[in-house]
């Protein structure tokens, strides 16, 4: 109330009763404590001075024609704009029964009748008082959330460039395109967001997961770093490189993830990193690598980077996007379906393929 007057700002205080006697008592005790009163003989009347101006409080008569005070009082507090205005019933009234039925709607007070004028003059102050506080609070939290979530925005930015900074590292290492992250990165944003959309992964994917899987999957190779490991086509078919080679390759790519997020917990985006490096290389009938690792137990993010990064390693391999290069990889990519990529990823994939980013170096 204090910073009310310092702000320039004198509390009102609407004031509803049907009885003028009554209206005329208390706006003289409002005067007089310095505030605003305003009056309105009806609920009707009530709501069009809220309408015009929200008052700090109202004291609402319990017992009027038409609407009385308990039905008003319950529209006040089912509205978002008014339900925080306390609310003092007064009345004649004065049993049990009358005062909890007011506190069950949302009253924060009980005046009885007569007045007296220390009691309303006490009663008012005390809770414009707990209204103003609750107020700044809710102003204080407003403004600290806004703080946290810009500071959340900014760590989450700087972990991203972390990210992308590794992701380079890995591109640098002898990917056959210089643009094969960027191609990778969009199409598994693409493919997430087309899944969404599949009844039998809509509720595995939120927007969350699009977001992340963007930033993550441009990681599957980080272990190229260590270990260049390369997908080999051969005629209409395609495997990654022996055994050993790949079995290198998936550990020492998870284990650089694993030691960045070891000392980065709170980075939002190196759990689906590494599953991602992990399990890129699993097929569908698990004879991939890890093995025996199948079907769904394939981590998602995993299954779907797979079939992006595999499809852009063709389109690179195949040297462009001719149609009759690409028939022949979407042809190859579907003959995947089942053995090596998630069927029902692939159906999706199939159906959303033109939609698909693909930018040679």
């Amino acid at each position: 109330m204090e910073s009310m007057e310092r702000a320039g700002t004198v509390p009102q205080i609407l004031i509803v009763d049907d009885v003028d006697a009554n209206l005329m008592i208390l706006e003289n005790i409002i005067l007089e404590m310095g505030y605003e009163p305003r009056c309105a003989g009806s609920a009707g009347e009530a709501a069009k001075l809220i309408t015009e101006r929200l008052p700090q409080l109202i004291l609402l008569d319990v017992f009027m024609p038409e609407m009385d005070g308990y039905e008003f009082c319950e529209r006040l507090k089912e509205n978002p704009i008014t339900r925080d205005i306390p609310i003092i019933f007064i009345s004649a009234a004065d049993s049990s029964e009358d005062k909890v039925r007011g506190f069950k709607l949302g009253a924060v007070d009980y005046i009885g009748k007569p007045f007296e004028v220390t009691e309303v003059t006490m009663r008012v102050k005390n809770h414009l008082k707990l209204y103003e506080m609750q107020q700044e609070l809710e102003l204080s939290n407003r403004r600290l959330h806004s703080v946290i979530s810009s500071q959340a925005r900014r760590i989450e930015e700087e972990q991203k460039n972390i990210l992308y900074a590794l992701a380079a590292l890995s591109e640098e290492k002898g990917a056959s395109s210089v643009h094969h992250l960027e191609n990778v990165a969009y199409n598994c944003r693409l493919l997430a967001q087309s899944l969404q959309f599949s009844p039998g992964y809509s509720e595995e994917i939120s927007e969350a997961f699009i977001d992340t899987i963007e930033v993550a999957s441009r990681l599957h190779d980080i272990g190229k770093i260590q270990t260049p490991c390369r997908i080999q086509v051969e005629g209409d078919s395609f495997e990654p490189e022996r055994a050993d080679i790949l079995e290198r390759h998936v550990q020492q790519g998870t284990a650089i993830l694993e030691k960045v997020y070891a000392s980065t917990s709170e980075n939002s985006f190196l759990p689906m990193a590494i599953e991602i490096a992990r399990f890129r290389y699993a097929k569908w009938d698990g004879t991939g690598y890890p093995k025996g690792i199948h079907g769904k137990n394939i981590p998602l993010s995993a299954r779907i980077t797979a079939i992006v990064d595999v499809y852009d390693d063709l389109l690179e391999k195949k040297h462009g996007e001719d149609s009759g290069n690409k028939a022949e990889i979407l042809r190859i990519m579907e003959e995947g379906s089942g053995t090596f990529f998630d069927p029902e990823i692939v159906d999706v994939f199939l159906k959303v393929q033109k939609q698909l980013h693909h930018e040679e170096g």
